[in-house]
């Protein structure tokens, strides 16, 4: 980490209060979307039965960041299954009710977390790929984060500036999105699959991941984490 450059960011209450749409507000912005304004009915008219049903898939556009997708899978069941980039209604015409349920869950995500501190580290997709994952990536040595440092940095990950310094290896992740994908830029797929491998890593040996995750807002790849204790 000594040896590359560092973004630093410190710890904070993480909202997902960015400027562009993040995963958690494009949830929220489907709340009734698509369903027909009401229709103003004289007294004397009876009301007709609502029509309009969401469809049983709501396909999100974009990668649901892993605890967002795993609080929403304990609240939605067994209405719904909480997939990568979709929510999947479980029985039918359930379209409102799962609506409902899905405005309630959010708004119990979104007030838990507001709670909580967060730490949080962000860099920009094209800073990213010019600077750590450009032509010369294979001879910077591993990319890493470091979730003590919140900061961004290359070189051995045993050579960190500090013993109580916790690494997310990156530069691994990317190596295996170019070869299955072809892609050449350093996507949030591989950004995703970082935090993936590092969860299962962690678990695997009986260690706290500490919730890390990620997510894309604002041309940033941000990435969130409960704070380490001290001494770790």
């Amino acid at each position: 980490m000594r040896n590359g450059p560092l973004v630093h960011r410190h710890a904070r209450v993480s909202r997902f209060s960015l400027s562009t749409p993040t995963p958690l507000e494009r949830l929220a912005g489907m709340q009734g979307a698509g369903a027909p304004r009401p229709v103003r009915r004289l007294r004397s008219e009876p009301p007709e039965p609502e029509r309009w049903d969401p469809p049983a898939r709501l396909n999100l556009g974009s990668r649901l960041p892993i605890n967002l997708r795993n609080f929403l899978n304990q609240q939605l069941a067994p209405i719904a299954r909480v997939e990568e980039d979709a929510i999947v209604a479980l029985r039918p015409r359930s379209g409102q009710v799962l609506m409902r349920e899905l405005a309630r869950a959010i708004r119990r995500f979104s007030a838990e977390r507001a709670r909580e501190a967060w730490s949080e580290a962000a860099i920009g997709l094209e800073r990213l790929e010019h600077e750590f994952f450009g032509v010369e990536f294979d001879e910077h040595g591993p990319v890493v984060l470091c979730l003590r440092c919140a900061a961004f940095g290359t070189g051995a990950m045993e050579q960190h500036c500090g013993p109580d310094c916790l690494a997310v290896d990156l530069g691994s992740a990317v190596k295996a999105d170019r070869i299955e994908r072809g892609a050449s830029a350093p996507g949030t797929n591989a950004m995703h699959r970082a935090v993936e491998n590092f969860r299962n890593a962690r678990e695997a040996s009986g260690h706290e991941h500490y919730d890390l995750d990620c997510y894309v807002a604002s041309g940033q790849v941000i990435f969130t984490w409960r704070p380490l204790p001290i001494g770790h």
